[in-house]
């Protein structure tokens, strides 16, 4: 990090924006409205005697990562409003993941589970950041491909399978750790994920690639070319996966039902279309297609077998953008996503119909620009509908009144001013306005101080609201737990609140890169409508939480060739616990990974990572001390590992691959005691350009 001449609110900013423009990355879920109403909020901040300074704010941080999902602005790391880790496109490729939901073990303070969902819905995994996981869905996240939201209406959370991403795609990941409705509305409550994939302008050309190993195979084809001011790029793949052992090596109750793991094969076929046409100078225009469909499995045995069932999710998206003079931009984006399960669902009670959909169309406008040389402000609208089809897994088979499609209406309008208060000060204050048709309208503000103690050096304190608003799973609960012959005084279901403060050290001792991270968050009006005391205590929203902890990442090389990568977080939760929801012991103790990477020479590369984490929580209260199962899953580490080979093949460049994970074979548990993940795993992948 060294200092620079240059000035950071206008030079370094332009030249970052410059180069994420031309790469197209600048593609974040972008609302706006003719609605100043908040945006006004922020305008007395402007400091009219601040419009000339700032010339020599020289020094601070020229090759410090630029991250754009943070507040919407395009800002070095340093200046943002809250924690933010970025995922490259290296790193994703060192990891050896094989589903995109594994990249995540990477971040610090994310919680990952294989395949740890029962509810016959999916077989996927659960990503979770600081725990707080009291189903197998992690409901309390929001995740963006190129500004699209893929949180699911219904049940909340993310079907890691089900979207229809190849990894080979991704330009990079950026992790929002900590609460961003600031920015992106209800459900950014504890995190936010933003994937953002590669521009067909760097992806010219032919490529193709097969992977083969251990109850897994895939291959995927990408063509991207170019006509006139049109660029584009086409992907298509298919996996297949056969997930867990039929058999749990290490089970905590002889009784049948906990010798089984679950049906999770899965067959996914992707294909993806993404355009850009540069209209003029000014106007670029994009739109993408996605699809992925194919059998899968779900469910558990002596309970529920999925059969004759399929997934077929599609979106289709455009998106204009206008640059403007001094750096600003004019976004206007409109998406249509459709999922879709279909399958027949069979128990000692006969075939149930498993039909589910579900579709969401949004509208988003968004505008940046810099009133002052010391300020920029990026402000917005959105409205989204929803419209959500489960009988089955909503209860309402037999429910006339309740039968049909259930609708989700939502508008928010949202502003956030970036502040050079002097060269080495920053203030980041922002808020949304989100106006939702199941809990109404709520105001979640966020204000942040950066301060750089020197060019090497920054503090930065903050403070947020929050909210997660309940699912359709939640809401059609309430309405079934307030019917007039059961609980019909029960107060109306409200969203999940939280107030979050951090204090954040980002910098450089040497050639060791530290990004540090205190955090105080306080969550009340936590829901929970699936157990049955709720209603006796006359509330769906169960509890609260308290919830202080750290995270540590720091890199260095040891030497020009060699890497590594360290990450930490822990901490702990206070919470009243009540009506048997336990959120006490829901954040690990500790959970931390290492990677080392080494280049060889130009052709051999290998990484090494390692993870543990302390026991959880058991993800259920029906634990049974009797049957050998107790409160906690025990703690587990595993080591993964990947040696890579480049070379021209009949003047091809060509890249094979060994990737083995779990290569101990250790046999662990993961959030459940049912949930066994696999032993080791290996594959070999070859990948050709053409």
């Amino acid at each position: 990090m060294q200092g620079s001449n240059g000035n950071i609110s206008s030079n370094h900013r332009e030249r970052a924006f410059r180069k994420l423009r031309s790469s197209h990355l600048v593609s974040l879920r972008s609302p706006s409205s003719l609605t100043w109403g908040l945006l006004l909020c922020t305008l007395p901040f402007i400091h009219t005697a601040h419009a000339e300074a700032n010339n020599d704010e020289s020094i601070f941080l020229d090759d410090v990562p630029v991250v754009l999902s943070a507040s919407r602005l395009v800002q070095p790391v340093n200046e943002a409003p809250v924690a933010v880790t970025v995922l490259d496109r290296e790193t994703i490729r060192d990891s050896g993941a094989w589903d995109l939901s594994e990249v995540f073990r990477l971040v610090p303070g994310m919680f990952v589970a294989y395949h740890a969902d029962p509810n016959f819905y999916s077989a996927d995994s659960t990503v979770a950041y600081h725990g707080m996981v009291t189903s197998t869905t992690s409901d309390r996240m929001q995740v963006l491909i190129d500004g699209r939201s893929v949180y699911s209406g219904l049940f909340g959370g993310v079907n890691w399978s089900d979207l229809p991403i190849v990894m080979d795609d991704i330009e990079r990941i950026e992790v929002v750790r900590g609460p961003d409705s600031a920015s992106y509305g209800a459900n950014s409550f504890l995190a936010v994920i933003n994937i953002i994939t590669r521009h067909p302008a760097e992806t010219q050309g032919a490529s193709a690639s097969l992977s083969y190993g251990t109850n897994r195979m895939e291959g995927v084809f990408r063509y991207g070319g170019k006509s006139g001011n049109l660029t584009y790029q086409i992907t298509a793949s298919e996996r297949k996966d056969n997930g867990e052992s039929d058999r749990i090596h290490n089970p905590t109750s002889q009784i049948l039902f906990w010798t089984l793991n679950k049906y999770d094969n899965k067959n996914i076929q992707i294909f993806n279309f993404r355009g850009a046409y540069q209209i003029n100078a000014s106007d670029t225009l994009e739109f993408q297609f996605g699809y992925n469909g194919g059998p899968r499995l779900a469910g558990e045995y002596d309970n529920f077998i999925s059969i004759d069932r399929t997934s077929s999710n599609h979106f289709e998206m455009i998106n204009w953008r206008r640059a403007l003079e001094g750096n600003g931009e004019l976004t206007v984006k409109a998406y249509h996503t459709e999922e879709r399960i279909n399958g027949r669902l069979m128990d000692s009670d006969g075939i149930s119909n498993g039909n589910a959909s579900f579709k969401r169309d949004e509208l988003d406008v968004q505008h940046t620009f810099s009133p002052t040389a010391a300020t920029r402000i990026v402000w917005g609208a959105t409205v989204r509908q929803d419209v959500t089809y489960a009988p089955y897994y909503l209860g309402v088979e037999d429910n006339q009144y309740l039968f049909g499609n259930f609708y989700y209406r939502l508008g928010s309008i949202f502003s956030n001013l970036e502040w050079h208060i002097r060269p080495d000060l920053l203030l980041n204050t922002g808020a949304m306005v989100e106006n939702n048709s199941y809990t109404g309208t709520e105001f979640t503000p966020r204000l942040a101080l950066n301060w750089h103690v020197t060019p090497d050096h920054t503090i930065r304190l903050g403070h947020s609201r929050a909210t997660r608003a309940p699912s359709v799973y939640e809401k059609v609960y309430e309405t079934y737990w307030r019917a007039p012959g059961e609980y019909p005084n029960l107060p109306k279901i409200e969203p999940e609140k939280a107030k979050a403060t951090d204090l954040g050290y980002i910098g450089r001792i040497g050639k060791i890169d530290l990004d540090f991270r205190l955090f105080y968050d306080d969550y009340t009006n936590l829901i929970d409508v699936k157990n049955h005391k709720s209603p006796k205590s006359g509330n769906l929203n169960a509890g609260n939480a308290l919830m202080r902890g750290y995270e540590l990442q720091f890199k260095a090389p040891l030497s020009d060739k060699t890497h590594v990568v360290y990450s930490l977080s822990g901490g702990g939760v206070k919470s009243d616990n009540v009506n048997g929801v336990i959120y006490t012991d829901s954040l690990p103790a500790y959970n931390h990974n290492l990677t080392i990477t080494h280049q060889f020479n130009e052709q051999w590369r290998g990484s090494l990572i390692a993870y543990q984490i302390s026991r959880t929580k058991f993800n259920d209260t029906d634990f049974n001390l009797g049957e050998g199962r107790g409160y906690f899953i025990e703690g587990n580490k595993r080591f993964d590992a990947k040696l890579s080979r480049r070379f021209l093949l009949c003047g091809r460049p060509t890249e094979v691959a060994v990737i083995v994970q779990n290569i101990a074979n250790a046999h662990y548990f993961e959030l459940r005691h049912d949930n066994e993940v696999p032993g080791r795993l290996a594959r070999l992948n070859v990948k050709t350009e053409f």
